[in-house]
């Protein structure tokens, strides 16, 4: 018998479908993880070897150790799952011939302020940034800007570090909070552009985007994704001139083949880029998308890796589709009380064990738990989702007075 196609897992994955889609072609998975993904991810079938990833070595180390386990397994294709993964992952896929993204292109997006740089000279600059080495160069940002900034980490992701700043006096904090996020690389300074935030899941083959779905997004004050939803309840002109945009700056910064997952807002003057990523968008959204559309981003990623060439087109199923996270408070959890599922609830996930210290939250990472729902509509979805997760009880160690999870 021959033996079975391995794939090398790069970030560890929580995401329901990706183990799926590497059985359902036969094939192996090795993963390398982040410990706090690792520590919440059960073990698949399909899984022949757990490696820890430590993501503070340096970027050749990294390469070095996914390049590794690469050969060793003799892996067919390499899935970068977290953004800490795409840039080492694609340089080892280059080095041995395997199928993903220029490095060149990934690096375009995984670096706030070239991404900003690229789009310019595209003519696709939107809003004015600068990257700016201390608190003096980014007062001197927010003073040309003359009105509200966001101060974030270049390397940044899932929203750590990331603050609103609205005068020179807040400043000194905003920094000191993007220097402590989990990947730095510098402060990056935006304007901060009016309307609502969506995101745009899509993939491109030989440099023809497709889009599968926009989804709405609801944020916090700290721009933490607290939600999402399908189908968005945008416009269909609204959503094709986001297609058509997202499109635009995807080939401007060279990604042609792939998942993609991209953040814009939609201001009175159209869209505008927040930005791009290399992977399927985080926070399950892959899974409100296979529920609306029929398409599994999971399984088109795993696709990609082995160099498969998809040629889907979403097809509405008339289902709307929603989750919701619960968020923290700083303390010490005592237990977290999760009522029995009812119908359209089709997952409560908790992330957090009885004892664990939880900070105030600050990053996607930090989120509790989430609840997805599944109903006739987005907007009914919605309220199943908020319902649920409200009557999701957090207690906490040095209170012992019940504290119900609510989103900002």
């Amino acid at each position: 018998m021959a033996q079975s196609r391995r794939v090398l897992i790069v970030g560890g994955s929580q995401a329901s479908g990706l183990f799926e889609a590497v059985e359902r072609r036969e094939a192996r998975a090795v993963v390398l993880g982040i410990p706090e993904i690792l520590e919440r991810q059960a073990v698949a079938p399909c899984v022949d070897q757990v490696v820890a990833l430590d993501l503070t070595q340096p970027l050749v180390s990294i390469v070095r150790t996914i390049r590794g386990l690469a050969q060793a397994h003799a892996c067919a294709g390499i899935v970068p799952i977290t953004e800490y993964a795409l840039v080492p992952a694609a340089f080892v896929a280059q080095q041995l011939g395997l199928p993903g993204l220029p490095v060149k292109a990934v690096q375009n997006t995984r670096d706030k302020a070239r991404m900003r740089a690229v789009l310019a000279r595209s003519g696709l600059a939107q809003v004015r940034y600068a990257a700016c080495r201390d608190v003096t160069e980014g007062r001197e940002f927010l003073e040309s800007v003359g009105g509200p900034i966001v101060v974030k980490p270049i390397l940044g992701t899932a929203s750590d570090g990331v603050s609103r700043v609205d005068s020179p006096e807040q400043l000194a904090a905003a920094f000191a909070l993007a220097g402590q996020a989990r990947s730095f690389g510098g402060v990056l300074c935006e304007e901060l552009v009016p309307g609502p935030e969506v995101s745009v899941e899509g993939y491109s083959v030989d440099g023809v985007f497709t889009l599968v779905a926009v989804t709405d997004k609801v944020t916090d004050e700290r721009f933490l994704e607290v939600g999402h939803s399908q189908p968005s309840a945008h416009s269909a002109s609204d959503q094709q001139a986001i297609s058509a945009f997202v499109a635009a700056a995807l080939h401007a910064l060279g990604v042609g083949e792939g998942v993609s997952h991209t953040e814009v807002k939609l201001t009175p003057a159209g869209p505008v880029l927040i930005e791009t990523h290399t992977r399927m968008g985080g926070g399950n959204i892959h899974l409100l998308t296979r529920r609306t559309t029929g398409i599994d981003l999971a399984d088109l990623t795993v696709g990609f890796a082995l160099g498969e060439k998809p040629q889907l087109q979403p097809r509405p199923t008339g289902r709307g589709a929603a989750v919701r996270f619960l968020t923290s408070r700083p303390g010490r959890i005592e237990s977290v009380v999760v009522p029995p599922l009812v119908d359209g609830i089709e997952d409560a996930t908790v992330y957090v064990a009885p004892g664990a210290a939880v900070g105030q939250r600050s990053s996607s990472l930090d989120r509790l738990g989430h609840v997805v729902a599944v109903a006739d509509s987005a907007a009914s979805a919605c309220r199943a989702a908020e319902a649920f997760r409200d009557r999701i009880v957090v207690r906490y160690l040095e209170e012992g007075e019940p504290w119900t999870a609510q989103v900002a």
